[in-house]
């Protein structure tokens, strides 16, 4: 699979290290809005062609498929025009700013019989199906309650994406996406309800925030979230005969299996120092065999993700 990229930032950099790391898997091209940033990004990765446009690109017949890594704000009309020109599409979380854009998104791709993942890595690490393997046969009985904290502290620059509204800015959006597929992933399902707060800046964006979802069955799950607070990135799965925690859990390496007084049963390690390399061969799979989605980061998944981060925003500001 040859692939193009549209973004070349920081986290772009990662993507395409981690490409290295999957054989099957080739970086051919990469567009910038700044041609200049986009040749000095391919002279360092030695990616050979350089189109003059985003439209060029999608166009290119010497591309399998595209990476989206710019703001978030730009992702569903990048998207869309990739997909229309046949293109397999991952796209960087969130895919889409609202769950009408990430309904269209994914009408699109079934429409044209095209792969779209959303670029929610933490669903393809093996510790993150793991614990949800361990959930599924009973190892923690009924699952009662969980948790999951994804913060940190952004100083407020000048022209920062993330306290830009205009770009989708703010924690929800930039990492409270992760805790709230998180509790879903582990679930198995969407909650029936949420209570949410949010902490609104200066700019206008979300710097702090919290949902507290409750599922079908009675479990509780707490999602914590923000850019101005450092706090422990970590989980834990609270159950009725043990419990489970994960390690940093959005790129989670170690999962501990517990009984109800802490005792270890059971550990599971990933060796993959780079978590994205599951993602990417995930997305690879799929494309493979000629499926409009993947089996870890589904589509439900993000239309779900997508509607209940418009239902906190809505709550949180009217």
């Amino acid at each position: 699979m040859r692939i193009g990229i549209i973004g070349p930032g920081t986290i772009a950099e990662r993507f395409v290290r981690a490409c290295g790391s999957v054989k099957e898997v080739t970086v051919y091209a990469v567009a910038s809005s700044s041609r200049e940033r986009a040749e000095a990004f391919a002279e360092k990765y030695h990616i050979p062609y350089v189109p003059g446009s985003y439209q060029e690109l999608w166009e290119l017949a010497d591309i399998d498929a595209v990476y989206i890594a710019t703001v978030n704000s730009m992702h569903y009309e990048q998207a869309r025009a990739a997909l229309e020109a046949g293109k397999a599409v991952l796209c960087e979380k969130p895919m889409c700013m609202s769950l009408e854009q990430t309904r269209e998104l994914i009408d699109t791709a079934r429409r044209k019989q095209v792969l779209l993942m959303e670029g929610m890595w933490t669903a393809a690490l093996p510790c993150i199906q793991k614990a949800r393997r361990w959930i599924e046969t009973g190892r923690i009985g009924t699952v009662n309650y969980l948790d999951s904290c994804f913060s940190f502290f952004q100083t407020k620059e000048e022209n920062s994406r993330l306290f830009a509204p205009e770009l989708g800015g703010g924690g929800l959006l930039d990492v409270g996406i992760y805790c709230l597929a998180f509790s879903m992933l582990m679930m198995g399902q969407k909650p029936i309800s949420c209570k949410s707060s949010l902490k609104i800046g200066n700019t206008g964006v979300d710097e702090m925030g919290a949902a507290l979802l409750q599922f079908a069955d009675g479990a509780v799950a707490n999602c914590v979230f923000g850019i101005q607070g450092q706090a422990e990135p970590d989980a834990h799965i609270y159950g009725s005969r043990g419990r489970i925690y994960l390690q940093l859990f959005f790129g989670c390496r170690r999962a501990e299996l517990l009984d109800p007084a802490g005792n270890v049963l059971e550990v599971f390690e990933d060796s993959q120092e780079e978590g994205f390399v599951h993602e990417i061969c995930a997305f690879y799979d799929a494309w493979r065999k000629k499926k409009t989605e993947t089996e870890e980061a589904a589509h439900q998944l993000s239309l779900d993700c997508a509607e209940l981060m418009d239902q906190i925003r809505l709550d949180c500001t009217e």
